[in-house]
């Protein structure tokens, strides 16, 4: 990718890697200064959540910062990156459960709604571990979408 990337920090976007897998989010720009002194490369990136997009491993970025659907700035409930991040487990769950990113929070929120719920497939393996993140987070976040969405999740599932 030949572009500067500068100007999507701090913005909804969809980053499309170079496998052509589609990533949305809130990023921000990291320097190439920043990632070689914190993580040993020399190059420019978007990072989302836990997740980084060096320019080299991008082949698109698409703002979303206009788009406004049933699901906000976003195009979809939820997508490859809170899978990815339901994969890692706990600890990258928590990560995005207790940000300070609501949209991120919800869209994880969707996720785990698929996750557990034993009719959709395998048995989220850190699930209770999830239920008491959920518990915790009640008491925490005071966006009533969050709350509402923590409410129907735990709901018959304790």
């Amino acid at each position: 990718m030949k572009t500067d990337i500068k100007h999507f920090d701090g913005k909804c976007v969809r980053i499309v890697d170079s496998n052509g897998d589609a990533f949305d989010g809130i990023c921000c720009f990291n320097s190439d200064e920043y990632n070689e002194c914190e993580y040993g490369r020399s190059e420019e990136s978007l990072q989302i959540g836990n997740f980084q997009f060096y320019i080299s491993d991008i082949r698109e970025v698409i703002s979303l910062e206009d788009h406004d659907g049933p699901y906000g700035r976003f195009l979809d409930p939820f997508g490859k990156l809170e899978e990815m991040t339901v994969e890692d487990g706990i600890d990258s769950i928590r990560d995005i459960l207790f940000s300070e990113e609501n949209e991120h929070v919800i869209r994880l929120l969707n996720c785990l709604e698929n996750h557990l719920d034993p009719g959709n497939g395998p048995v989220l393996q850190c699930r209770d571990e999830v239920l008491e993140a959920l518990k915790e987070l009640l008491a925490y976040n005071c966006d009533k979408e969050v709350q509402e969405k923590i409410k129907n999740l735990m709901s018959g599932r304790q």
